[in-house]
């Protein structure tokens, strides 16, 4: 009997979710703690107007660690310090702090701190809460030069329908796999799987193939990067965990998710595919070589080819032909309505926009915003993850996770460890899972 390994148990797990990831490359955790000025102090001494932000350029600390990289500056590196490059040469009479903030809720945190101190960040950055700035009206709308340079997908929407985020990069959920052990257990890796029955048996074969090998599931990680990748199964049933802002947790649709979910996980080692640690996962896929299947964003191409997967790629297997997704890995940026220096902002996310920046992107098989790019395929060509990718994208708009009006945070916690998390960790009837859920999330609406 095959021995499992990575066993975790639920408290530590839920314990542990600090160590949050979304995916991709892990962003900054830093905590530099300067804060932007007051209306009345937001130029330096030299006269130059000054910019405090996050997630839009480096600083010197982090160029000086970017090139002493032993392989050299990453594409992410690269990316960063081009912006940095072409707001020092185009907008010279800009004093700009590109400060580290941390990411996820380290960074919505400070953020919010200082919106409640009354000193608005001149940028606000962020992925899974940025839908919920957007919701509460304290972003700028964006000017329509930069919302029609962009792919509809990059951005986010305020109540009243106003483009009021843009994301530079963001990716859609796909999934990868090992030629080798799909070739091991008998299967064609040609033609991999394209239905949720035709996966499950394809991951069972692989799981029985042999010993400390595996299939592979939908990982329900106890954050936001399990509640990312359990959203476009739900989607393509034609539900969601959120429907008009309400939970939705007792649609029978979303149950039978998340029993999907749980016959999936028999195909991942115990702990692995619901731990709080996301990297034990990528590294079964890309290290050890032991996962057949795995669903990530197209970054996982660059990844797997950097350490030698013999992979290929595919859309997600769907329940009866209907699509559904959920962009994951997104960097979005806005501009508070009570910002000191409004234009010089936007000035800061057209930069980031540039053409001549985003192209970075493509080198770690990211989705850049423009549509320059996304329409030219001789950008991303030779990249299998981005042509399937690319090709989604420009044909239909996605979104992130779903967005409830009050309390979101509070409410994506109990999704994620109490339903995403136990379904996976035990074997409490799903029903109950959601009804128990359900009534607790209805209290915070």
């Amino acid at each position: 009997m095959k021995k499992k390994v990575l066993s975790l148990l639920l408290a530590g797990a839920l314990a542990m979710t600090a160590l949050t990831a979304c995916g991709g490359a892990v962003e900054s955790t830093g905590t530099d703690t300067a804060a932007p000025q007051s209306d009345d102090g937001a130029a330096s001494s030299d006269g130059k107007i000054k910019l405090v932000v996050p997630k839009v350029g480096y600083n010197e600390e982090q160029i000086a660690a970017a090139n002493a990289r032993d392989e050299g500056p990453t594409y992410e590196d690269k990316y960063y310090m081009a912006v940095t490059e072409s707001i020092a040469k185009n907008y010279p009479e800009y004093d700009v702090e590109y400060v580290d903030w941390g990411w996820a809720e380290t960074l919505d945190e400070k953020q919010r701190a200082l919106f409640a101190a009354g000193s608005a960040p001149d940028i606000v950055a962020g992925e899974t809460f940025m839908p919920t700035y957007a919701n509460e009206g304290i972003l700028e709308t964006l000017p329509d030069d930069i919302v029609q340079s962009v792919n509809p997908t990059f951005l986010l929407h305020d109540a009243d329908g106003n483009a009021v985020g843009v994301a530079y990069k963001t990716s859609i959920f796909l999934m990868f796999y090992n030629k080798d052990l799909l070739s091991a257990a008998g299967l064609d890796p040609e033609n991999p799987p394209t239905t949720w029955e035709e996966w499950q048996q394809a991951s069972a074969a692989i799981t029985q193939s042999g010993d400390d090998v595996w299939g592979g599931g939908i990982p329900s990680f106890p954050h936001a990067g399990g509640a990312l990748r359990a959203t476009p199964f739900l989607r393509m049933l034609g539900t969601d965990f959120g429907v008009d802002g309400k939970i939705n947790l007792t649609d029978p649709l979303v149950q039978q998710g998340l029993e999907y979910i749980r016959e999936m996980n028999k195909n991942l080692p115990e702990g692995l595919g619901n731990g709080a640690d996301e990297s034990p996962m990528w590294s079964a896929f890309q290290e050890t070589k032991n996962i057949g299947f795995v669903i990530n964003g197209s970054w996982q191409a660059s990844d797997a080819t950097k350490n030698g997967v013999n992979w290929g790629v595919t859309e997600l297997p769907t329940y009866d032909g209907t699509l559904g997704n959920c962009t994951v890995g997104s960097v979005y940026l806005g501009v508070p309505k009570k910002a000191a220096n409004k234009e010089a902002s936007f000035n800061l996310i057209r930069e980031a926009l540039r053409v001549e920046n985003e192209k970075y992107w493509l080198e770690g098989s990211y989705c850049p915003a423009i549509n320059e790019i996304i329409e030219d395929t001789s950008y991303y060509e030779n990249d299998p993850a981005l042509v399937i990718e690319m090709d989604a994208i420009k044909n239909g708009t996605f979104t992130g996770v779903a967005v409830f009006p009050k309390n979101d945070s509070a409410i994506w916690e109990i999704i994620n460890q109490k339903v995403l998390a136990r379904t996976t960790m035990t074997e409490d009837p799903i029903a109950t899972i959601c009804e128990e859920a359900q009534k607790e999330i209805e209290a915070l609406q």
